[in-house]
C-alpha cells in the first residue's frame, strides 16, 4: 500500500465534473497527450505534488455536501496503487 499520490490539484466542490457535489481530483502524469486533452499540463509525470494520501481523505470528509469523487488527470491509472 502506498501513502502519497501525485496531484496536480484538486477541487473541493465540483459540479461540472459528473452529477452532484463532487471531490474532484487531478492526478499528475499522462503517457496518452490525447489530441484536444483540456489538461496537458497534467502530462509531464515530474510535475505536481506529493499528498499524502490520509490527508486527502480526511479532506474529502470534511465536506458534508460531497457525496461523490472524481479522479481525472493526468491518467490516474498511472497511480493504480494509490487511487
Amino acid at each position: 500500500m502506498v501513502d502519497t499520490i501525485k496531484l496536480a490539484g484538486v477541487f473541493g466542490e465540483s459540479i461540472v465534473d459528473g452529477p452532484g457535489i463532487r471531490f474532484a481530483i487531478f492526478t499528475q502524469g499522462c503517457a496518452h497527450h490525447c489530441p484536444g486533452c483540456h489538461n496537458e499540463e497534467t502530462w509531464d509525470f515530474d510535475g505536481g505534488y506529493l499528498q499524502d494520501i490520509d490527508e486527502l481523505v480526511a479532506q474529502i470528509k470534511e465536506n458534508p455536501f460531497v457525496k461523490n469523487i472524481t479522479f481525472s488527470g493526468g491518467d490516474p491509472l498511472h497511480q493504480v496503487e494509490a487511487v
